[in-house]
């Protein structure tokens, strides 16, 4: 049986283009993100110092910056 390339390149691209689009699962959508007023600091688990409430260690530090 012979395969004819066409289908089998169309569907490869869906499933490319698929896989690029911007889905938002897990703790990626909740996290801050930096902007023009101020920065997000993103600390390795090595360089937490103050737990949280219930023991957690922050992975951020939001700052503030001066104009």
């Amino acid at each position: 049986m012979k395969y004819r390339p066409l289908p089998i390149i169309l569907i490869g691209a869906a499933l490319l283009v698929s896989g690029c689009t911007p889905t938002c699962k897990g703790d990626s959508c909740s996290r801050p993100q930096s902007t023009k007023d101020k920065m997000v600091i993103w600390w390795p688990s090595s360089m937490r110092v103050e737990p949280g409430p219930a023991g957690e260690r922050a992975d951020y530090q939001t700052v503030s910056l001066e104009r």
